[in-house]
């Protein structure tokens, strides 16, 4: 048997969408601050709004409709249930999906063999891989691998799916398709971590392809390394559970300091062990400011090492899976070349990393 090198794989093209209009934070907070659960502290949402980064986010929903207050009654009575939110997932995410692969591939998809999709805001059967593969007309063959539940990170381990996929078969085209619509399942407190989270969270998705070649294809960006770490003893600082009206979060204020203690290492890992943080620029999942502080602060990245992270927060909050690669296109607005470091974190607690390479 004779062994071949692992052909060289890139994500060569990169698309984004938001749905509906921009909705500014000023804005989210009027239409929630009157559907507050009872015993929710009105000065605390407007002190986490300020601190929260975000600017504008957007929403499958028709917040100021029928449909808005359905899911979130004035007064904070009880909401929509969970088939009423899964029913408005199965409808309303493929769309939005299409919407960012058609942003990725104006002029076409080519021969698609594997399509990965990753989400944590709908649970549905079939699911949105199968929605896709019928929308796009793919062929009856193709692979699909669903990522379902892995949180703000899982972009990382759709994108080392169809990174291995190619290594191991040169021929393989695969389509990476990341789409969250946090706005279904937003609390209206009472916690400080539901206020956060509701002004925190929005919807969006994000494409890419993934694909073997000798030479550059498209946007140029070679898959270099991964890396993960799973941190010990964490797994109650981050939840994600189904209920009978919508998923529930629970974020420990403690999730920053925590994963900023492990992040050397996993850098080490994944840039080559004696090479500093600075060698890479990076794309850092925008969980909140908080987190991103403990990374620049951690890697010792210095001031504006993360204007990308922060600006797409700002842009449009923080879409879980779908944000990251919205970063990456954010990055390549400017001419450069080197390596792009892709940081996210989530349940576990994890943080997943990689390495790619603009040419």
């Amino acid at each position: 048997m004779i062994d071949r090198p692992a052909p060289d794989v890139w994500i060569s093209h990169l698309g984004h969408a938001l749905p509906g209009r921009a909705i500014s934070q000023e804005e989210a907070v009027r239409w929630l601050e009157p559907r507050l659960h009872s015993g929710s502290d009105h000065g605390k949402l407007h002190r986490f709004a300020g601190k929260s980064g975000v600017a504008f986010r957007h929403s499958v929903l028709d917040l100021h409709g029928p449909e808005g207050e359905h899911f979130f009654p004035t007064g904070g009575g009880p909401g929509a249930d969970m088939n009423t939110r899964s029913a408005t997932f199965d409808r309303t995410a493929l769309p939005l999906a299409l919407a960012a692969v058609e942003a990725a591939c104006p002029d076409g998809l080519g021969e698609i063999t594997h399509i990965i999709v990753a989400t944590c805001t709908g649970a549905v059967a079939p699911g949105l891989d199968i929605q896709l593969a019928a929308a796009l007309r793919l062929q009856p063959t193709v692979r699909r691998t669903m990522i379902a539940f892995m949180g703000c990170y899982a972009a990382i381990p759709a994108l080392r799916t169809a990174w291995y996929t190619c290594r191991a078969d040169a021929r393989a085209r695969a389509l990476v398709v990341c789409c969250e619509l946090g706005s279904l399942h937003l609390r209206p407190g009472p916690t400080d971590e539901e206020l956060i989270a509701a002004l925190l969270f929005a919807d969006g998705a994000s494409a890419a392809i993934v694909t073997a070649d000798d030479s550059p294809p498209g946007l140029g960006l070679r898959i270099v390394n991964d890396a993960s770490m799973l941190v010990p003893d964490s797994s109650e600082l981050m939840t994600w559970a189904a209920a009978s009206d919508g998923f529930t979060l629970h974020i420990s204020p403690r999730i920053s300091s925590t994963i900023g203690m492990d992040l050397v290492p996993l850098s080490d890992r994944l840039l080559g062990a004696g090479r500093p943080a600075v060698a890479a620029r990076w794309a850092v999942h925008p969980g909140g400011p908080r987190i991103l502080n403990a990374v620049e602060t951690r890697l010792a990245l210095g001031a504006g090492a993360l204007a990308s992270s922060r600006a797409e927060l700002a842009a449009g909050g923080n879409r879980s899976s779908a944000t990251v690669m919205g970063i990456v296109e954010r990055e390549l607005c400017t001419p450069w070349t080197g390596q792009l470091a892709l940081l996210a974190f989530g349940p576990g607690l994890t943080a997943d990393a990689l390495l790619i390479e603009r040419w």
